[in-house]
């Protein structure tokens, strides 16, 4: 196979060029870079494929539906944190950090939020109020989650589930990067005794509105991160929860797991995840990995 020369950055939907991050790509993705070669025309199609999907996909300009506040193991939603009405006075603080996935952009109403949906089946698991705060924002970045870690952390968390990676591929930034901004973000949390759930970076080559061979190259650079994400998340003491492997299949046989952007998850889609990251939640909150 002819070597590969320097390569133009990724043209994915959205963000600007981050320059050599396109080489981790080509690594991670070898058969595909040899079919498309480095060809101005190769690259100028795939820059067409891109501008196709981002008319297909939108933009995420609206913020999704948020209903932080404190649930209860009935199931209730509780302002005053239900006080007295369980064991303990103090609810078990679990905040969201990440990125529209986490969010849950793309969900119908607040029942269909991950966080919503997450707190209330920890709440009935371990028999305690569970108080929701997101600082998950649509459009974050890697780079965003020692922002998000530094607010929350005013608030004594108890649990911090990270889900991010989706931006930091569209945007083509390096996954050494993205991955050593997730790991400091991790270090400053467990550095005050908080416990880490971190859902992988979603496989963006099952998300159709993107063409071939663009979702494939997508694809390829996503699973890399997330495979990256894992090890990182273990590593400094958080637990791993791989959302590209155990979730993103799935989505290929069920449509409706899509919100009506085709992009992101809907309410059902966002079911799924919570199942997979609810016993990493469990298990944090009964015995937290250490670091």
């Amino acid at each position: 196979m002819k070597p590969l020369e320097t390569p133009k950055p990724l043209p994915l939907p959205g963000g600007t060029p981050a320059g050599s991050s396109a080489r981790i790509l080509f690594t991670a993705a070898a058969g595909v870079g040899a079919l498309l070669g480095a060809t101005s025309a190769a690259w100028a199609g795939l820059q067409h494929q891109a501008d196709v999907a981002a008319r297909a996909i939108g933009d995420a300009a609206a913020d999704p539906p948020r209903r932080d506040g404190v649930y209860l193991p009935n199931g209730d939603y509780a302002d005053d944190g239900g006080s007295g009405t369980y064991r303990t006075d103090r609810p078990l603080l679990m905040a969201m950090l990440g990125d529209s996935t986490s969010a849950g952009y793309g969900a119908d109403d607040a029942d269909g939020l991950p966080g919503v949906m997450l707190a209330r089946e920890l709440a009935e698991r371990v028999d305690r109020p569970v108080r929701l705060s997101t600082h998950a924002t649509v459009g974050s970045r890697s780079a965003d989650l020692n922002r998000q870690a530094r607010e929350v952390l005013l608030e004594q968390p108890d649990l911090v589930v990270i889900v991010v990676g989706a931006n930091d591929v569209r945007d083509r930034v390096s996954p050494v990067f993205a991955t050593r901004m997730l790991t400091e973000a991790i270090d400053l949390l467990t550095a005050r005794g908080v416990a880490v759930v971190v859902g992988s970076c979603p496989d963006l080559g099952v998300i159709e509105p993107i063409p071939q061979p663009l979702r494939q190259l997508a694809g390829s650079w996503s699973r890399r991160l997330a495979w990256m994400q894992e090890r990182a998340a273990v590593k400094a003491g958080a637990r791993a929860v791989s959302i590209s492997r155990l979730v993103s299949p799935d989505f290929r046989h069920h449509p409706d797991f899509f919100s009506r952007d085709r992009f992101h998850p809907s309410g059902r889609g966002y079911r799924r995840a919570v199942e997979e990251l609810l016993p990493a939640a469990i298990a944090a909150v009964a015995e937290p990995a250490s670091h």
